[in-house]
């Protein structure tokens, strides 16, 4: 995932990571041919040099200070013309640099477009005053050689080794590629030039991005993108691509140059990672899901769904603070399906169980939103009714016995009937003492002959 970063935490990260960019660097096999092929060695002294340039490098992309500014640059660039090296090899090593910067800052997934577009930027500025420096001292230098001193040239040619490069006519016909070009799309030379570049189209692109590749650059603008491109064997490569046009001296386009950077690789692991976290995702709802399942479980009776005891006991708590602190009036009613044992005994528990579901279903479709329903254990029920005084709670209560005396249950022939108990929270109530008076009013209404509320009576 990219990550946008202000310019404190931007020096900081390369501050923290200046060894790792050294060590990638020195270890890449562009900067080791170039060692080599001039004799170059990696002593004690050349390598402090070497550091310093990459802190001076450093420092640039940082914002800290430009390439003028720093003066190690000057003895770096003097040990470089000591072993012959070329204006070509100081590119190679200044955009390998680069490299090994942007590849530091991408596997901490920092690497935006909009940042790497700022280290193109400054890279380019600083190759140019490095080249500027190098040829002053190569001048006063008896070896120098008059081939270095083309800038043009060699900055074609370190372009050449590090990129992707072809150019075409102002009708897209390929009128030049390197050898990167026809590496990477499995071509020969002879079979791209002459061909319109749509020779590597890849048919998962869709038309209204070349649509807007062509209106750029025919407006004589250079156009930047991520190109996806097939191979001659069919397969896909994705470059980072930059077209830029050529004009003549009446300004009209003579030709169009397209610089690329495979950036494969880069892709992939971004879709790796898309998909790494697409999984996560749906892992994450998956055990979401699993610990709201978990939490109904937990405070659900598992037969009826409502409420169960111990999330019962939770909420009475509760409730009877509000009632006290907001002083509203809390009821509390507690009913019991009348002679269920010979339900079950007479018809199973299967049918038993079954009963006591349609009940409980009967019972919610006629309380308000604001009731807590309850299962307390077995046959016996709890509605806690908040704002709720004693004669609303008898009217519930009565309401409901009659509602379920009238209702056919499966199973039972006769009438199913319920007894009631219903009390009222007072100032020196508890939830012990409110649900006391509650239960000794459901014994009452056993007492004297079930079918009945009682607790109405103040």
């Amino acid at each position: 995932m990219i990550k946008i970063i202000n310019s404190e935490e931007f020096s900081y990260f390369l501050r923290v990571h200046r060894n790792k960019i050294i060590k990638i660097w020195m270890e890449k096999s562009e900067v080791q041919n170039v060692l080599h092929r001039h004799s170059l060695p990696i002593i004690d002294k050349n390598t402090y040099l070497f550091y310093q340039f990459c802190d001076c490098f450093i420092s640039v992309i940082e914002w800290r200070s430009t390439i003028s500014e720093c003066q190690i640059k000057i003895d770096f660039l003097q040990l470089l013309n000591n072993y012959n090296v070329t204006v070509a090899d100081l590119f190679t090593l200044v955009f390998k640099l680069k490299n090994a910067i942007e590849q530091v800052i991408f596997e901490n997934g920092n690497l935006s477009y909009a940042l790497q577009s700022e280290i193109d930027s400054l890279t380019l500025q600083m190759a140019i005053d490095l080249e500027l420096n190098f040829e002053t001292i190569i001048n006063s230098n008896q070896n120098y050689k008059s081939e270095n001193s083309n800038l043009l040239t060699e900055y074609k040619k370190a372009v050449d080794l590090s990129n992707i490069v072809s150019k075409t006519n102002p009708k897209g016909i390929i009128t030049y590629v390197n050898d990167k070009f026809c590496e990477i799309s499995g071509y020969s030379r002879d079979e791209l030039i002459g061909k319109p570049h749509n020779i590597i189209r890849h048919p998962d692109m869709p038309r209204e991005a070349f649509k807007e590749l062509w209106d750029t650059i025919k407006a004589k603008k250079s156009w930047s993108g991520v190109v996806t491109n097939m191979k001659k064997d069919g397969g896909q490569y994705i470059v980072d691509t930059t077209v830029i046009p050529i004009l003549d001296v009446d300004g009209d386009v003579v030709e169009y140059i397209a610089i690329r950077h495979d950036i494969t690789e880069l892709e992939q692991t971004k879709q790796q990672l898309r998909n790494i976290n697409k999984a996560m995702k749906n892992k994450v709802d998956e055990l979401y899901s699993m610990t709201n399942t978990l939490e109904q479980k937990a405070y659900k009776d598992k037969l009826t769904g409502i409420n169960n005891r111990e999330n019962f006991e939770d909420i009475f708590a509760l409730e009877i603070a509000t009632a006290k602190q907001n002083n509203i009036p809390l009821s509390l009613v507690i009913f019991d399906v009348d002679n269920f044992k010979l339900v079950n005994d007479t018809y199973g528990h299967q049918a038993g169980d079954t009963i006591l579901i349609d009940l409980v279903k009967l019972i919610e479709d006629n309380i308000k939103n604001g009731d807590i329903f309850a299962r307390w254990g077995g046959e016996e029920f709890v509605i806690l009714t908040p704002s709720t005084d004693i004669n609303g709670a008898c009217n519930l209560a009565e309401n409901l016995r009659k509602l379920v005396q009238l209702h056919p249950f499966s199973y039972v022939e006769n009438q199913m009937t319920l007894s009631f108990g219903v009390a009222q929270l007072s100032d020196d109530d508890n939830k012990k003492t409110l649900f006391e008076k509650a239960d000794g009013a459901l014994y009452e209404a056993k007492k004297n002959g079930r079918n009945r509320v009682e607790g109405c009576k103040v």
